[in-house]
Order: C-alpha cells, then sequence, then structure tokens
C-alpha cells in the first residue's frame, strides 16, 4: 500500500505562515478557513517556483460569457477591478479586512497552477503587499491596509470556486474554478490521482485540455488506475463508448513514466461515438425484422433532431470493444439525409481467404423501402452504387499486410478477421428516375403500338393499291384474247 506524499519543508512552512498570519489578524472563523484552503492547495502539490507555467490563454480580450456564476465575496478583503495599465497588466484594488492577508488574497483570487517569475500566488500577493506597505511587516499586517494587485491580463483572477466529490472512475475530490473571463478549472484535490487538472478557455468554446499526472504510468502499473476507469474519469460517463475506450488506450501506449500528458476533449459531446451520441434523440426504436439483420436495432430521426443520420441501424449499443461484436456480420448501418448508406462490418474468418464482394453487402429494396418509409425526403434514392471500402478510425486496419497491391500498397482484397470495415454505398437512382424511366418505357411501348398499327394501315393500302393496279391489267389480257380493244395495245 503507497502511503500518502509528504510536503517538503518549504511547503510546511508556507502552511504555517498563512496559519500565523490568520491567527494575528484575531478572526477564528478565518483562520479555519485559510487553513483549510492552504492545506488543500499545498497538500495537492500546488504551484511552486518549479512548478508548471501558469494557465494563460492566448487570446486576451474575449468577452466575458452572461452565464457566468455571480462573483464570490470573501469576508476578509475587497477586491475591485481597475483600468488596465499601460502595459496592458490587470489592475486591482485591494483592501484588507479583518481576518484577512496577502496569502489569502492570494489563495482566493488566484489558482494553484498560478506561477510567476519564480513565485507561486502567496509570494507573488505578498510581495505586491509589502512593496506598497513597506512599513508592515508579515506580523503586522492590520485591517485597511490597501494595495495595488498588478497581474498579467491573462491571469487567470477566479470569480467563483466550488469544492466537492465526483465518482467516475472511483471518488475524487476537486476544487472548480471559473475566472472572470469564464474560463474554467477543475483541479483534482485527491493524493496520488490519474489527472491533476482539466483546462476550457474561454477562447476556445468546448474544448478541455486533460493534463494528466506523471504518476498515472505508476498509478496503472499497480492496478489503482486502468483504461475504462481511466475513460470514465476523463470523459466523466459511467459507460464510456468504444470509440473513447479506443482513445484511452492510445493514451495508455503513449505514457512515460515520470512524464505528464495532456488531452484536448471535446465538452460539447459526451461521447465520441457520434451514434451513440444522438441515440437519445431518436423518434422511433424498433427491433429490424429482416432475418439476416434481426439482430439490428433501428433508430429514426426527425428533420428537427439535428441528427446527422435519417436512420440509424445498430447492433452496438453500450459495447466498449469490436471483439465483444460477432464475426462476419453487419453490426451498423447509417442511412444519411443526402441517401448515402454506411454499413459497418467485422470481418471473419471468410473474410481472409479472398476478395469481398462490394455488392454483397448492399440492399437496394430494402435500404429504399427504408427510406420510402421515413417520408423526409423528396426525392429518395432507390438503387446504390458498389460499396467503397475503408477503415474505421482509429482501430487497426482491416486490410492484410501481407496482402499488397502493384503499387505496393495493402489493398482490401484480402482482410484480417475480427477487425471493422466501412463501405460506403451512394445512390445511383432516385425515385424520380425510376418513375421517368417507367413512364418512357411506357410510352415507348405506346409508341409501338401505333407505329405497329401504321405499319398495319400501311400494309393494307399497299395491298389495296397492288390490287387495284392488277384488276385493269387482267381485264386488258381478257379483251386481247377475244378480240377486244387491249389495254396492253394501247
Amino acid at each position: 500500500m503507497t502511503s500518502a506524499r509528504i510536503p517538503p519543508p518549504v511547503v510546511l512552512a508556507k502552511v504555517a505562515l498563512l496559519v500565523a498570519l490568520a491567527t494575528l489578524s484575531s478572526a477564528c472563523q478565518q483562520t479555519n478557513y485559510l487553513t483549510q484552503v492552504a492545506a488543500r492547495t499545498l497538500s495537492s502539490g500546488g504551484a511552486s517556483a518549479s512548478g508548471p507555467e501558469p494557465f494563460m490563454p492566448e487570446v486576451a480580450g474575449v468577452n466575458v460569457s452572461a452565464d457566468l456564476p455571480p462573483p464570490q465575496v470573501d469576508p476578509g478583503f475587497d477586491f475591485e477591478p481597475m483600468d488596465p495599465a499601460e502595459n496592458g497588466n490587470l489592475q486591482y484594488r485591494v483592501r484588507i479586512k479583518q481576518g484577512g492577508s496577502p496569502a489569502l488574497v492570494a489563495l482566493g483570487k488566484l489558482t494553484p497552477l498560478f506561477a510567476l517569475d519564480g513565485k507561486d500566488a502567496p509570494e507573488y500577493v505578498s510581495e505586491q503587499f509589502f512593496a506598497a506597505n513597506p512599513h508592515r511587516t508579515p506580523f503586522s499586517i492590520q485591517p485597511g491596509d490597501r494595495f495595488i494587485l498588478s497581474l498579467p491580463p491573462n491571469t487567470f483572477v477566479v470569480r467563483w470556486a466550488e469544492e466537492r466529490q465526483e465518482f467516475f472512475g472511483g471518488p475524487a475530490n476537486l476544487r472548480e474554478y471559473v475566472s472572470e473571463r469564464g474560463d474554467l478549472l477543475r483541479y483534482y484535490l485527491t493524493d496520488r490521482f490519474p489527472v491533476r487538472y482539466e483546462m476550457q478557455d474561454i477562447s476556445r468554446p468546448g474544448v478541455g485540455v486533460v493534463r494528466f499526472s506523471s504518476d498515472l504510468p505508476f498509478l496503472l502499473s499497480t492496478g489503482r488506475a486502468d483504461q475504462l476507469r481511466l475513460a470514465q474519469l476523463v470523459y466523466r460517463v459511467n459507460d464510456p463508448d468504444l470509440f473513447q475506450l479506443e482513445q484511452m488506450r492510445s493514451l495508455i501506449a503513449g505514457l512515460t513514466l515520470g512524464e505528464e500528458s495532456t488531452l484536448e476533449v471535446d465538452r460539447r459531446r459526451t461521447y465520441m461515438d457520434p451514434v451513440r451520441e444522438v441515440i437519445p434523440k431518436a423518434s422511433e426504436a424498433i427491433s429490424v425484422t429482416t432475418p439476416s439483420r434481426a439482430h439490428l436495432t433501428r433508430y429514426t430521426f426527425t428533420l428537427d433532431s439535428r441528427s446527422p443520420y435519417a436512420a440509424v441501424e445498430d447492433a452496438l449499443g453500450t459495447h466498449t470493444s469490436i471483439s465483444e461484436l460477432a464475426s462476419s456480420q453487419v453490426f451498423r448501418i447509417e442511412y444519411g439525409w443526402d441517401g448515402s448508406v454506411r454499413v459497418y462490418y467485422r470481418t471473419g474468418a471468410d473474410d481472409a481467404r479472398g476478395k469481398r464482394d462490394p455488392f454483397e453487402l448492399r440492399e437496394d429494396d430494402r435500404w429504399a423501402q427504408i427510406y420510402d418509409s421515413l417520408g423526409h425526403l423528396p426525392d429518395p434514392p432507390v438503387k446504390w452504387g458498389v460499396g467503397q471500402p475503408s477503415d474505421l478510425d482509429p482501430f487497426p486496419s482491416a486490410r492484410d499486410p501481407q496482402q499488397r497491391t502493384e503499387g505496393g500498397e495493402p489493398s482490401y482484397d484480402f482482410l484480417v478477421p475480427g477487425r471493422a470495415l466501412v463501405l460506403t454505398f451512394l445512390p445511383t437512382r432516385l425515385r424520380s428516375d425510376a418513375r421517368a424511366e417507367q413512364e418512357f418505357r411506357s410510352n415507348l411501348r405506346e409508341m409501338q403500338e401505333q407505329l405497329r398499327g401504321g405499319l398495319d394501315q400501311t400494309s393494307w393500302i399497299m395491298d389495296f393499291v397492288d390490287a387495284s393496279r392488277r384488276e385493269p391489267l387482267n381485264a386488258a389480257v381478257v379483251d386481247a384474247e377475244t378480240g377486244g380493244q387491249s389495254l396492253v395495245n394501247n
């Protein structure tokens, strides 16, 4: 069992100094508060001269969000914003109140990640206080003392903070901060935890940058963390999808003992799997009745659902690995609004023996019926072309690396069993095309009938004319034989 880390002497000295300052200010309530905040911050590996650089967003002057929580007021000090300095630095007018101190200002308005010129937040703020109040010592700070706090323009200045416990991947204590600009910081207080903090910059809405602890490889090797629990923690879900699990596999494979790593997470979405994300928006969910597709569930969507799919037939569900699916079987079909159909297939032993027929997974009649039943498209497709194969990123390729084209590239002629293959079918004929073709054929048959009737009439006329010509000729021959007048002689 691993013991908790003991803070270095300099950190313990800082805690003692903060407590002493609060005690001298003769406010018991504030003393307890300051002690708790200092202990939480410093015992969690708070910032120091050798720690990480402070969070400083690249974009300055971002408009403050209207959804910000109300600013928290600390009873130990007043904190009033001023106009920026000529060099662009932020400026705040600070007034120490009963039970307050420069260290309390630092712990209340700056985060544990703050570090500037080799100083952490308490050192930096105390330095500015004593520069403005040279007659004061750490033991003679009085209510009413004032100073101007100057900070770089992109400093995370705390507007609101709250401490709580979460249980994604296991229990964890964290403190969440909101800056005056609307930046978000989730700082984990649990000792030897996989994640140190997550930052969301207001200039990149919805993008969280997760910084993992350098202890993560050790935690994984000792069983205190694993792929599933890490995915639950990072994505804040109890049932991560297979894309999120695969992301964690990739992250773990690239870890180096003693080094921190980062990962960007899209916080605008709950899941990385786009189908898993939109399934709750489905207007209907039914089991597919076609025998060969009875393992699929069909989800249909309305136009106002903002789903990228008109319908989806899915067998993946909450599975977290492709290996959990049946081989040689389709496990998902996506029906796009543009009529394109994407078929997801898990390869089997037979696929390794020869070329897969791209027509084999095409179902023109069934797909046409599905699009027609949805009623969303004014001109739904009725026929599709050859399926174009592709891999399912970020999973390993289904192409057999031992079988290559003449150009040396792996081909889809031979496939590796147990891999995911995607076939994209684009529509080649719409319902209007089929109707036009049917109408054309009907018109053609009618023309043929009319033409056949015309030919029959023409034949009768020619026979009549020919008969008419033959009748006087035959009469002339008879006259000649009887001595009468002959047309031939004329």
